[in-house]
């Protein structure tokens, strides 16, 4: 019986391409508008270096305006707009599939050309788990040097069921966006557990809205669209579960993607399986995925490129806008 293989269906500069467009359609975050595609970081990822500098203004200051006079010899000292400069980490992630070529033959079908079917939303799902990775990484560095202020944590770890008020609730959600201050309207996105989403269903407060085009429906708590994934932090304690309800304004992190110069290969090894063979699909993704306004620090990574536990440790990032507003992204935290 013939047997199709991977290499007579993938040929690798078209399936590369293939790859680095689609992705991004099966990443949830992208898709839901909190990441946006960044050709500085494009343009930089093209260079070298494991970091790279990423200039931005200062916003205006509010010093109080100045009041005119008829005084000529009277001048008013202007002001200045300031910068700064934030700091994003390249990426550089693997993966690859292999398969017997004697299980095609005695299966009927080829696994391999599964896999190849399965590539996009494999790593649409690394993507997002690597951004959030990087979030929690944002929030752990928050809580250990500035106060928490973009954090609300109504949680605890005591013994017995948990209150009204340790469970997400309409009030818990207000102090959160209420972290941004006047900014808060800012904020436009809840990506939630399925347990704190399972709440929410059922106590009736999801609502389905179309989208802006009309051609499907979102779930909606309030005025925020709500995303759910279990890649959302919970932590076990002693006695009961905290759960992380992320909060995130439009383009909250930006994304670039460079291919590197074999983004894939299919690797057939004929000796393998005392010579029946082996054939792998090899995938390899260069990229950036950076929460503006936290520069990356590099205090602790063991590696070339850090792994998703390093992009947690607060260690790792350290926050450079000078206000808390300017960062589009809030933390809650509940017991379910």
């Amino acid at each position: 019986m013939a047997t199709t293989r991977i290499a007579d269906v993938v040929v690798p500069e078209h399936f590369s391409n293939y790859m680095s467009k689609d992705t991004v359609q099966t990443m949830a975050l992208y898709g839901a508008g909190i990441m946006r595609a960044d050709a500085d970081l494009a343009a930089k990822l093209g260079g070298g270096g494991l970091t790279f500098k990423v200039p931005f203004w200062k916003d205006l200051d509010d010093e109080e305006s100045d009041t005119g006079s008829d005084d000529p010899d009277s001048h008013a000292v202007p002001g200045k707009l300031g910068s700064g400069t934030d700091i994003a980490r390249r990426q550089f992630r693997t993966r690859g599939w292999s398969s017997a070529n004697l299980t095609a033959e005695l299966a009927g079908d080829d696994p391999m050309k599964r896999i190849g079917n399965r590539v996009n939303p494999y790593w649409g799902r690394q993507f997002d788990t690597i951004a959030l990775a990087s979030i929690q990484g944002v929030f752990a560095d928050n809580a250990a040097n500035d106060g928490g202020d973009m954090i609300n944590d109504d949680s605890t770890d005591a013994v017995g069921a948990p209150s009204a008020g340790e469970l997400f609730n309409t009030e818990g959600v207000m102090d959160t966006a209420q972290t941004m201050g006047d900014a808060k309207s800012s904020l436009k996105l809840l990506v939630m557990h399925s347990v704190v989403h399972t709440r929410l269903g059922k106590n009736d407060l999801i609502d389905f809205r179309p989208d802006s085009e009309g051609n499907f429906w979102h779930e909606q708590f309030g005025n925020f669209r709500v995303l759910v994934s279990d890649r959302t932090t919970k932590v076990v304690g002693t006695n009961r579960i905290r759960y992380h309800t992320y909060m995130f304004g439009a383009d909250a992190l930006g994304w670039a993607e460079n291919p590197p110069a074999k983004p894939v290969a299919i690797d057939e090894d004929e000796s393998a399986g005392d010579g029946a063979g082996v054939e792998t699909l090899w995938t390899r993704r260069q990229f950036a995925i950076h929460p503006y306004g936290v520069k990356w620090t590099e205090t602790n990574v063991s590696g070339e490129f850090p792994t998703n536990a390093e992009l947690k440790l607060a260690a790792n990032w350290d926050r450079v806008y000078s206000e808390r507003k300017q960062i589009p992204m809030a933390l809650y935290i509940t017991n379910g």
